[in-house]
């Protein structure tokens, strides 16, 4: 915090190299910054990308389906929120990117809408369909590349809807493992859990937290 009032920066994400600052999450000036090539890698076809959300969707099934009522009312430690607002919000979050295409702005709100809304959500299975009508939609909006390449505006700055769809993908891959991380804490033993080879090539933290 100190190094960010030190910059005149007040809000996340920032990136730094040396005397370079860059604000929000900008590819172009990033690749520049950080002498990143953008031609390698890119943006995950979409094709792939629906199916890499079927795979973590169907996982995240999974591991509704083996907690108890009780228990995805578990608030995890560190941060206070419970696993039902976990998992609930890793379905719901590449429903913004397409909220986003619409409105033509992503904000901080819609992220965290997530924990209220997901409390209207009480038995696996309304939670579980949910999923499914989010993998619907997911699955039409993706058919439309020129909906993809729109940019919008956002609290990390600038972005496309591609850009952001692809982010909430990561983010339930993410939150997966860290489901995976708790629920042993509670007794339970991950049911056919997925390994880190199984979507290598999703951008997803090194870092559990």
């Amino acid at each position: 915090m100190a190094e960010l009032k030190a910059l005149g920066i007040k809000s996340l994400p920032v990136s730094v190299r040396g005397d370079d600052v860059v604000v929000g999450y900008n590819v172009e000036d990033l690749c520049k910054t950080f002498d990143i090539d953008a031609k390698i890698g890119g943006p995950m076809h979409p094709e792939n990308m629906m199916e890499m959300y079927r795979l973590v969707f169907d996982a995240i099934k999974r591991a509704v389906n083996q907690l108890s009522l009780e228990q995805l009312d578990w608030i995890t430690p560190g941060r206070p929120r419970s696993l039902r607002q976990l998992l609930w919000h890793s379905f719901e979050r590449p429903i913004l990117g397409i909220e986003a295409h619409e409105s033509g702005e992503y904000s901080r709100d819609m992220v965290r809408r997530y924990e209220e809304l997901a409390q209207n959500y009480h038995t696996h299975e309304e939670i579980c369909a949910f999923g499914d009508r989010i993998e619907s939609e997911l699955a039409e909006f993706l058919t439309h590349g020129e909906k993809l390449a729109k940019k919008v505006k956002s609290y990390m700055g600038p972005i496309t809807v591609h850009e952001l769809i692809e982010l909430a993908l990561g983010h339930a891959f993410q939150h997966l493992r860290q489901t995976y991380h708790y629920m042993p804490t509670i007794g339970i033993e991950p049911d056919r859990p997925l390994a880190r080879e199984d979507y290598k090539e999703v951008p997803v933290p090194k870092d559990l937290f």
